[in-house]
């Protein structure tokens, strides 16, 4: 992958941005170097560090999906990545144009999806952390075990007392028009 430098196009350069909404905080990091601040959010500038790889699309019973490494990572980051709830979460990726002074001159969204395997590898020579993300959409297929009974809107929301009265009206007979 090209460097930040190498991607300039005339006086403007562009980076790929990675956010993560994880459990123990958010994820942010850019392949540009320093500090941003974009949407409320604070992206560390990794640099060739941080790699994505191809996106696919899926056809049939493949995921299509991504990669996104980070490279050179201490040991205290791949703890915390072995030891995170990653599975599920949203990781969106964005292409995003930056100006002279490193200023995002504009954005859009490159991937949305999210988080579904973690690879690690704490070779002294080249430490990485690899997380595979699939596309959201995948999700839509999965199956949702949620009735609409008194028991399971109880277990989501304890005290709810609304579906307790299905039963009696599947079997009530009408007295419209009596």
């Amino acid at each position: 992958m090209p460097t930040f430098a190498e991607m300039a196009v005339g006086d403007q350069m562009l980076g790929l941005m990675v956010l993560g909404d994880f459990p123990s905080g958010v994820f942010a990091m850019f392949t540009g170097p320093g500090e941003l601040v974009f949407e409320g959010n604070t992206y560390l500038g990794a640099g060739n560090l941080l790699t994505i790889g191809a996106a696919s699309s899926s056809a049939g019973d493949e995921k299509g999906g991504l990669t996104i490494s980070l490279s050179g990572a201490s040991a205290e980051i791949i703890s915390l990545a072995e030891n995170e709830d990653f599975q599920r979460h949203r990781v969106t990726v964005r292409l995003a144009l930056f100006d002279q002074d490193g200023s995002i001159a504009g954005s859009d969204i490159f991937f949305d999806g999210l988080a579904d395997g973690l690879d690690t590898d704490d070779d002294p020579e080249n430490p990485m952390v690899t997380l595979s993300c699939e596309q959201r959409a995948l999700d839509l297929g999965r199956p949702r075990p949620f009735r609409y009974a008194p028991e399971d809107q109880k277990s989501r929301f304890a005290g709810d007392t609304f579906f307790d009265l299905v039963a009696v009206i599947q079997t009530r007979e009408p007295s419209w028009g009596k």
